[in-house]
Parts: structure tokens; sequence; C-alpha cells
């Protein structure tokens, strides 16, 4: 072939190779970039709606014990005593009944914020807080929690960021479900004084995490 013949060759399939290939090199480059940012933003905001689940448990957990304290001031406000106020959520009708009409007025509160709704229920029990009152047993509310939302409402109602799992925020305050907490005067230092929050209990029985709201004090 001459060089004239090669020449027209060149002239002919030479450019229009280059111009296929450029626009094709862009685009899988641009296809690779797009995919390495959906995949952080997803990862991103699996973790975004995982935290703002817990934030916005937190705050409902908090609203709640805040009502149940309302309802338990508003009884012995109007005279009943302490000993005296039933906490039974089956009880409704009586004046000295935290969840009647008459009396405390308030909604038994949901467990749909609990660690496993199907199982875990809210507790009542007394206990002698250390700092908090005379000394005397004072009347407790708490649910376990997931971790993530212990860790929310410590945030939120005490300003506290020590993980729920650190060894100053975990104690065995005893058995949840019993009358009084065996364990009450081993609350995690960090709590003391506090009103609301979370704790750790390491007690056997009823492992986990706990949101607690103190409904009357005496």
């Amino acid at each position: 072939m001459g060089a004239a013949a090669r020449s027209r060759l060149c002239h002919a399939y030479g450019p229009e190779a280059g111009i296929a290939i450029g626009p094709l090199l862009f685009i899988i480059a641009i296809l690779g970039v797009l995919a390495i940012a959906i995949a952080a933003s997803s990862g991103s905001f699996t973790g975004s709606t995982a935290s703002d689940s817990a934030r916005l448990k937190a705050s409902s957990l908090i609203q709640i014990g805040g009502l149940l304290k309302v309802g338990f001031a508003r009884m012995t406000g109007a005279g009943v005593d302490f000993d005296n106020i039933n906490i039974d959520p089956t009880a409704t009708t009586n004046d000295n009944d935290l969840f009647a009409p008459s009396g405390g007025s308030v909604n038994v509160p949901s467990v749909t914020l609990a660690n496993n709704p199907a199982v875990d229920s809210w507790h009542y029990p007394l206990a002698a807080l250390p700092y908090i009152g005379t000394g005397q047993t004072d009347r407790l509310a708490m649910l376990r929690v997931e971790k993530g939302v212990c860790n929310e409402a410590n945030i939120k109602t005490n300003a506290l960021a020590t993980d729920a799992d650190d060894s100053s925020m975990t104690a065995d305050v005893g058995d949840v479900t019993a009358t009084t907490l065996s364990g009450a005067a081993q609350w995690p230092v960090p709590l003391n004084t506090k009103e609301s929050g979370c704790v750790h209990n390491s007690n056997g029985t009823t492992p986990g995490y706990y949101y607690f709201q103190v409904l009357g004090i005496r």
C-alpha cells in the first residue's frame, strides 16, 4: 500500500476512533464517582437514621416520665398519702389510682419505646437513691430500653455523654421488678442527684439499660 493510501485510511478512521473512545471513558469515570458517592451516602443515611430514632425515642420517654411525675404530684398535692398512691396500671377508678381520671389523671404509658415491646413493661419500684430526699424510699418509673436510647436520654436530661457501657454508669441496682430496688445504694455516681436519666443495670435477674424517672420524693 502506498503512502497516499495509508494517509487516506488514517484520515478516514483515526480521528473517529479517538472521538468514540473519549466520551466512553468519561462516562465510565462519572459512573464510578457516582457509585462511590451513593455507597458513602447510603452508609451515612443509615447511621443518621439510627441516631435520629434514638433521639426521638429518648425525647418521647422524657415526656412520658414528666407526665407521670405530674400525675404523682397532683395526687400528693390533693392530700393522698405517698404510700397510698396506687401505681397498678390496671387500677383506673379510685381517687388514689395514678392512672384514674379522678386520681393522677394520666394515661398508662406505652411500651412501644421499650427495648423489646413484646416482653418489656414499665415498672414502679421504690428506691432510696443517694442524695435525693431524706433517705427514705422514693417512687420511680423504669423501662428497659436500647443502649442508644439510654445514651440519648442521659444527654438530654443531664448533659451526660458518658457511654452507658462505661463502668461508671454500670451497677447492680437490683431486680427492677421487685417492690424495692435492693441495690439503690450502688446507683452510678454520675447519676447521683439526677431525678431522670438512664442506668445500666448489671443485675442478673433484670439486666439491661433502664430509663428512669423519679415520680415522688420524701
